[in-house]
């Protein structure tokens, strides 16, 4: 049975940086431009992507944030996800969400997405935004089936190897008139 709980820093920080965040896939999309037109296109690249993400750096953010809970499996750490609150325009901001790899496709990521959903309408907050990119392909087609509606891009946003067509893409959900389910 999955838990999901606070995040109880520094104790959870072995669990939090054991998470496997590795992503590989064989799609990704690349955006198309044109004149006052954008697309997301998916295409098959070259050869299959493979990235992952450090938790390391991030630690000392998610403990501070006003925010942050872990999916707990009874055993270990399985899932991570951090939001902060944005008072001027009412907008909560997914600044983490990762699922360990063997654990995904058991409706972690959507628990904690609900999660996060319920401590944003308690803030306050109009809706829940969240930054990903191209070359996620997985994720991408996460918060789709999340209910996330794409809003916008940044071209500029990474500063990386120019052979990688990575750019940063958003996505937002509107937050329901009541919530759904308790805040854990």
């Amino acid at each position: 049975m999955i838990t999901i709980r606070p995040l109880e820093s520094p104790d959870d920080r072995s669990g939090v940086l054991s998470i496997d965040t590795r992503v590989e896939s064989d799609r990704v999309f690349r955006l198309r431009m044109q004149q006052r037109s954008v697309a997301l296109d998916e295409i098959v690249p070259i050869s299959a992507i493979s990235k992952s993400y450090t938790l390391q750096n991030d630690m000392e953010t998610l403990s501070q944030l006003p925010w942050a809970r872990i999916a707990h499996d009874g055993s270990r750490v399985v899932g991570v996800a951090a939001i902060e609150y944005e008072k001027w325009n009412r907008r909560a901001r997914l600044q983490h969400l990762y699922v360990d790899r063997a654990a995904r496709g058991q409706g972690i990521g959507q628990m904690l997405v609900e999660a996060a959903m319920v401590a944003a309408h308690a803030l306050g907050a109009r809706g829940l935004w969240v930054e990903t990119q191209t070359t996620n392909y997985p994720a991408i087609r996460f918060y789709e089936r999340a209910g996330f509606t794409w809003c916008g891009f940044d071209a500029s946003l990474y500063d990386l190897d120019q052979s990688v067509d990575e750019v940063a893409v958003f996505f937002w959900r509107d937050l329901p008139s009541r919530p759904t389910i308790a805040d854990g």
